[in-house]
C-alpha cells in the first residue's frame, strides 16, 4: 500500500522490512519472494537516527529498523568505521524476549513452549542478517535465541581486531566518543541487562577486549518494543 500513501501523506514510516534493504535482489535472496514496488526503495532513508540523523531530517518515506540490527549495529558500527575491528568473520550471538515474534498467536510462542525454555531459530539464513550486513559494510554471521521473557533483546557481539594494541579501554573509548551526542545510546562499564532498558529508547554498550583470545566483544541491550 506503500505506493498509494508516497505523497498523499506528510510522511510514511514503514515498521516492516519492505524497505529497509538497498536493493530488490538482496530483499528475494533473504525474504524468498520478489520484491513488490522496487521502485520505491530509493525514496527511503533508514530510519536509524544514530546513523543517519542527517538524511531523516525532512524525510517523507523512513524504514524502521529491525530490532536484532539495531542491537547489532550500534554495537559494532563504531568500531568497524575506526578499523578497529575485520569485517569478515563477526559474530552476532542474541538472545531475544517473545514479543520479538509478534502478536499473532503461534505454536512456538505458546507459554508452554516458551517457558523454561531456551532455543536458537533461523539457523544461517535470518532475514536481519542482511540488514546488519547492510549496515556495518561485513559478513555477519547471526544466531537468533528466544528466552523466557516478555520483552528486550540482548547482543554479544565477537570480532577479531583490525590492529594490534587494542584493550578493553580503547574501544570504550571509541564507543563513548561516537556516542557522546547520541541522547539515546548509553556506553557504561557495566555489562547490559534487557530489564534496564526496559520501557525506554535507549541502548545499553559496554565492551571488552580479551587479549588471551585476541577477541573483542561488544554487549548491546535494547526493548525491542520501543528502540
Amino acid at each position: 500500500i506503500v505506493g498509494d500513501v508516497l505523497g498523499k501523506v506528510g510522511a510514511v514510516v514503514d515498521l516492516g522490512a519492505d524497505f529497509r534493504l538497498g536493493d530488490a535482489a538482496t530483499y528475494e535472496r533473504w525474504y524468498h519472494e520478489p520484491h513488490t514496488a522496487p521502485e520505491l526503495l530509493d525514496r527511503f532513508v533508514y530510519g536509524l537516527p544514530e546513523l543517519h540523523r542527517d538524511a531523516l531530517k525532512g524525510a517523507e518515506a523512513v524504514a524502521a529498523p529491525g530490532c536484532y540490527p539495531t542491537a547489532a549495529t550500534l554495537a559494532l558500527r563504531p568500531l568497524v568505521d575506526a578499523g578497529l575491528v575485520e569485517t569478515t568473520g563477526i559474530i552476532v550471538d542474541a538472545v531475544s524476549g517473545v514479543s520479538g515474534a509478534g502478536r499473532p498467536p503461534k505454536p512456538s510462542s505458546t507459554f508452554c513452549a516458551v517457558d523454561e525454555n531456551v532455543e536458537a531459530y533461523g539457523l544461517l539464513d535470518h532475514r536481519h542478517t542482511s540488514e546488519m550486513d547492510m549496515n556495518l559494510g561485513a559478513t555477519v554471521l547471526f544466531t537468533p535465541h528466544l528466552v523466557p521473557m516478555n520483552r528486550g533483546i540482548l547482543a554479544t557481539c565477537y570480532g577479531r581486531p583490525a590492529r594490534s594494541g587494542q584493550s578493553t579501554e580503547s574501544i570504550m573509548g571509541v564507543l563513548r566518543d561516537a556516542y557522546a551526542g547520541q541522547p539515546f545510546v548509553v556506553v557504561s562499564d557495566r555489562s547490559p541487562s534487557t530489564k534496564a532498558t526496559q520501557g525506554s529508547n535507549c541502548a545499553h554498550l559496554s565492551a571488552r577486549y580479551d587479549e588471551r583470545t585476541d577477541t573483542v566483544i561488544v554487549l548491546s541491550a535494547i526493548d525491542n518494543l520501543v528502540k
